[in-house]
């Protein structure tokens, strides 16, 4: 961005010295000075990167990254294990608030080791990721 306003500055600057300059009567042709318009206006913006999402498709992965808390101290069979508990519960039929109070558990006798909404977080995407098979039940979380 600071390129681009060098760039009109040095245009504005050598415009204005071309009209002061000559011999006052305006007797010879003024011969305009090359400027770097057309080259800076043929090269491509320079953009910041995008943030990108983690290329991660498995629930273990999606979970370091969105809910690193989450994951803190726990092995990948533990995260995974989540998924699946909570996917079996599904597929059992298990009322939503059921499968919610299993899931605040984390696979761990600890009742609440999250809160309510970190575990309707983790069901949406055991079921995005692991039992897509139960995509009709997501809206109950």
């Amino acid at each position: 961005m600071s390129g681009r306003w060098l760039l009109v500055a040095m245009v504005i600057g050598v415009s204005t010295l071309a009209g002061c300059s000559g011999g006052g009567s305006g007797s010879g042709p003024v011969t305009p000075a090359p400027t770097a318009t057309s080259a800076a206006a043929s090269s491509p913006p320079v953009t910041e990167p995008a943030v990108t999402a983690p290329a991660a498709d498995t629930f273990v992965d999606v979970v370091r990254a969105r809910l690193p808390e989450v994951a803190l101290d726990r092995r990948d069979e533990e995260i995974q294990a989540i998924a699946d508990a909570a996917c079996a519960d599904l597929a059992a039929g298990k009322d939503a608030d059921d499968v919610v109070a299993a899931a605040r558990s984390l696979g761990t006798l600890d009742a609440g080791a999250t809160d309510h909404a970190t575990a309707r977080e983790l069901i949406k995407l055991a079921i995005d990721l692991t039992c897509p098979e139960q995509a009709r039940r997501v809206d109950e979380f």
